[in-house]
């Protein structure tokens, strides 16, 4: 068992432990710009069709970033 009163040991746990640090960053940047162009393509009278795909791609852009920041 690890003791994790060692601070060097705690250390090595947090690196380790699932914790991606500013990694979350990436996905709120995604996310910010498809609602940006959402209201823009929306005041601009898009097609419901144009707005579909920016949500499609959209969310594969996300996942995408998600999974490269692993």
């Amino acid at each position: 068992m690890r003791n994790i009163h060692d601070s060097g040991e705690y250390d090595k746990y947090k690196n380790t432990s699932g914790e991606h640090g500013g990694s979350g960053c990436c996905g709120w940047i995604v996310i910010v710009v498809v609602v940006a162009m959402l209201i823009s393509f929306i005041a601009d009278g898009a097609s419901w069709d144009a707005i579909d795909t920016l949500l499609g791609l959209g969310l594969i852009l996300y996942w995408f970033i998600k999974w490269m920041s692993r």
